[in-house]
């Protein structure tokens, strides 16, 4: 049975919500494309720009407000635009659409490709959560497959290091680094662990610990057993 400490399981965390957000923008995004890509109740036209205005909101945001004029069945309308171009200029003419059963209702189909963003943005976070949940879920069986059918050594204590290259809520983590010479070879080999959430060193000192088991397979795949540690520092 697999277990997590309070930040592996904030990690986890993490990782489901990149994926639900993802999927919720995903979804979304799909539904206000479907809606806006149906053109079977639009007409295509060519329209003129009348005038193009611009305001600033409460967040600094320049914004446009483009006004086309068109006709339908020889009677003139003038409409908002569904949105804006850096190429759009007053008299300008550009390819836009309008409802069948609401003339006044236009939109451009240049500016909703742009729409495609919303879902793309969701995919890249649903990617990400999903690749997140899948590495970490591998890594615990890995780590399960390790201690029941691994080798178990003890490796010399060496130091520990922070792990600057990764971080939770601005907090670095602690690896400790072990030392373990194989008999048989005589070569020596230098042993990881996984990120420790707290600064292990003075357990280590006050209960004078000089090696941690490790639970090595042929392919030298390791697990640096920290379980009793991390156990300490969270009581």
């Amino acid at each position: 049975m697999q277990t997590y400490t309070r930040e592996e399981k904030k990690e986890n965390l993490i990782w489901i919500l990149f994926t639900g957000i993802g999927m919720l923008f995903v979804l979304i995004g799909t539904i206000v494309c479907i809606r806006i890509f149906d053109y079977s109740d639009k007409i295509d036209t060519t329209g003129v720009i009348t005038d193009i205005s611009s305001y600033t909101d409460r967040d600094g945001d320049r914004n446009y407000e483009v006004y086309v004029s068109y006709d339908v069945d020889g009677k003139p309308y003038e409409s908002r635009l569904n949105g804006y171009s850096t190429g759009y200029y007053e008299g300008k003419e550009i390819e836009i659409y309008y409802d069948r059963e609401h003339p006044d209702r236009i939109g451009a189909k240049s500016l909703n490709y742009l729409l495609l963003i919303f879902p793309g943005i969701g995919l890249v976070f649903l990617i990400i959560g999903v690749i997140g949940l899948i590495i970490r879920i591998r890594g615990k069986k890995r780590e399960q497959r390790l201690r029941e059918n691994g080798k178990r050594i003890d490796a010399d204590y060496v130091r520990t290091d922070i792990n600057t290259k990764y971080a939770l809520n601005g907090v670095h983590p602690y690896n400790i680094i072990c030392r373990w010479e194989n008999p048989s070879d005589g070569k020596t080999y230098i042993f990881k662990s996984k990120n420790i959430w707290a600064d292990p060193q003075i357990l280590i000192e006050e209960n004078n610990i000089r090696n941690f088991p490790v639970y090595i397979d042929d392919d030298y795949k390791y697990l640096v057993d920290t379980g009793t540690l991390t156990d300490m520092l969270q009581t």
